[in-house]
Parts: structure tokens; sequence; C-alpha cells
């Protein structure tokens, strides 16, 4: 799989806003809206995009209906920036998003994150490499928003996995694969954040040994 190129994104919302984007000015008449968080957002229709600024006439959000039934389907977060952080497609019209985009300040696509439940944030995050395939990807299976599980990928293949068993936001086993089967695992056993032993594998995955790591 390789990612689509995305800048078309970032093009397109920025056209649409024009110099909205610097902080611009609003009319004073410009109508406003109360979002969940409680705050007061001004918003400006512009046909199918619609621009909403904070208080302080700094670009929030851009909201896009592509299918034009009046609901928005690609919302473009700002939050006072150029670039936006992130982009929330709503791809089958079905009122939730489907998938979020990720950029870089620069604007250079990091990541997109999917949620396998359809819940209403990511719970699975693709990372593109250089040359658009996938190099890594994460699973967040208890829903904190932290990735417990991560594979690293080259050529479309597993070269290493990383894992946080007990859930505390930090790798504790980094396995190496080579030709589709694990070589090696080290493991932080104190948790310290660092390995400190290592599992060397046979063909069949069998352990054949275990040392101590350098240091430890």
């Amino acid at each position: 799989m390789t990612f689509p190129k995305r800048n078309w994104v970032l093009a397109a919302l920025a056209l649409a806003c024009g110099a909205c984007a610097g902080g611009g000015t609003q009319q004073d008449a410009a109508p406003t809206l109360k979002a969940p968080d409680g705050k007061e957002y001004v918003l400006l229709a512009k046909g199918s995009y619609k621009p909403v600024y904070d208080a302080q006439g700094r670009l929030d959000r851009v909201e896009y209906d592509r299918n034009g039934d009046g609901k928005p389907d690609q919302i473009a977060h700002y939050d006072g920036t150029r670039i936006p952080a992130v982009v929330e497609n709503d791809d089958d019209f079905d009122g939730k998003t489907d998938a979020w985009v990720y950029y870089s300040p620069a604007g250079v696509l990091t990541k997109i994150g999917s949620s396998r439940k359809g819940g209403t944030k990511p719970d699975y995050w693709v990372f593109p490499g250089p040359d658009g395939k996938p190099q890594r990807q994460e699973w967040d299976d208890d829903g904190d928003g932290k990735a417990e599980r991560a594979e690293i990928l080259k050529d479309g293949k597993i070269v290493g996995v990383e894992t946080d068993t007990d859930r505390d936001g930090r790798i504790d086993r980094w396995q190496t694969w080579e030709k589709g089967r694990i070589v090696s695992e080290d493991l932080d056993t104190d948790g310290d954040g660092k390995p400190d032993r290592r599992l060397r594998y046979g063909p069949k995955g069998e352990v054949v040994g275990i040392e101590p790591l350098s240091g430890k």
C-alpha cells in the first residue's frame, strides 16, 4: 500500500480560506456559535467551506461539505496555525469520522489514524516513509490514546515489533524479525525503560538462549 499525496487537501483548504489562515479579521455581523467546549466561535461561510475562528480571531478549523448535504464531512483543525495539525474525514458520509490525517508544521503527512470499532477517536495509525509506503503501524487496544503495540515495516514486511505489556506508556519488549520470523527479543525487566535481557529464538519460534545486555 502506498499513501496518496495529501498536499491537495492542504492546498484546497488554503485556497478556500484565502488569507484567513494567518488570523484575518471578521465582520461585526458575523454569526457565532457555541461549541461543545463551551467557547464561542465566529463562523464565516464560503460556499461548501466554513472557516471557524476563535474569540481572538485565529482560525480554529475549516469545515467542508463535500457531498452538499449540509453537514461537514471534512474538518481541518488549525488552532491558530497556517497548517492544520489534523484533518478529520468522513468518507462514507455517515456523520462519523473514518480517518484522521496528521500533518507536521511544514505540511508533511506524518500518519493516518482510524478506528477499528467505528469509535470517535483513532486506535490504529499508519506512518508513511519517504517513499510513501507504510514504515510503521501502531495499535491502541485499551482506548487510552496510547499505542501498546507497534510494528516496524520494510518493503511491506515486519522487521521489528515493540510492545508496552504493562501499559504504562513505555515500551518494554523489542522484537527483531528476519524473513518472517522472530529472531531475538530485548526485555526491560526492571522498568527503567531500557532493555536489560535478550532472548534468542530458533527457526520454530522456540527460545534457544537468554543473555544479559551490556551495562546491566
